[in-house]
């Protein structure tokens, strides 16, 4: 049963922006329960008090998120929430090999490389070690997983560290599994950092989503055991098509739980 919120007038958030994430939390909290049939457009404007073409528009960005299916003729659905995958980074195997041991259809396809100058000045700040490194190879890849685009990584590796690596095709379209298997360089150290932004045309585009579609950004820095830089990566994951696990590992005598800041 579809609970009655309604939409905040005085609120900056665009209205249908407003409905999308009443009903996307409805959904995360089992009010909307899995392959559950929506009310019809008429009956959520009414409910809302908005008009149809903000549930259109609504709904629209829903299903460009995976929350919800639209069947023509018969409805709109609650996606089953299984349906989101599961990346996991406290774990060193690759994702896709994870997903396809569970039964995805997972793939990496690279979109190009070429040789940089430098990094973008947003990860030359973040990382003044690895923007000291000269010309960095840049690729950038498309992550796939059951035909769904969930995801858009691009890279930045130190050109002297893997000659060629720019005229030949990534392996599987993995850059880890190509350093490691063309030449030898394995990581000793992965930083990963996650933050939150909204697609921007281009990465919209790709993804297969609206604009301003929320987004989970993981910045990773990898290194050698010697401390030099392997790559600095940023993958855009689609918000409503990944989930995020973390593993705390408690070391022996120390407390159960993290440590509060």
């Amino acid at each position: 049963m579809l609970a009655s919120e309604r939409v905040d007038r005085s609120s900056p958030v665009p209205a249908w922006a407003q409905v999308a994430q009443i009903l996307r939390r409805q959904m995360d909290t089992g009010v909307l329960g899995d392959g559950e049939r929506l009310p019809s457009e008429q009956e959520l404007a009414t409910g809302f008090d908005v008009s149809r073409i903000t549930i259109r528009q609504a709904l629209s960005n829903l299903a460009a998120e995976g929350y919800v299916e639209r069947r023509q003729g018969v409805g709109t659905f609650a996606s089953p929430r299984s349906s989101v995958v599961q990346h996991d980074l406290t774990l060193s195997a690759r994702w896709s090999d994870r997903l396809r041991a569970e039964g995805h259809d997972a793939l990496s396809r690279q979109l190009g490389a070429a040789v940089h100058e430098s990094l973008p000045a947003d990860l030359a700040r973040r990382f003044p070690d690895a923007a000291g490194t000269g010309e960095l190879v840049y690729l950038r890849r498309l992550q796939i997983v059951d035909a769904v685009p969930i995801g858009l990584t691009e890279s930045w590796v130190p050109a002297g560290l893997a000659p060629g690596l720019s005229k030949e095709p990534l392996m599987d379209g993995s850059l880890s599994l190509t350093l490691g298997e063309r030449y030898g360089i394995h990581p000793a150290q992965v930083d990963n950092s996650v933050e939150s932004t909204h697609a921007a045309p281009a990465e919209a585009q790709l993804l297969g989503v609206p604009a301003d579609t929320p987004l989970f950004v993981v910045v990773a820095l990898s290194r050698r055991e010697n401390g030099d830089v392997i790559d600095v990566s940023r993958t855009s994951w689609v918000g409503g098509r990944v989930r995020f696990r973390f593993i705390y590992h408690a070391e022996q005598g120390a407390p159960a739980e993290p440590a509060q800041p």
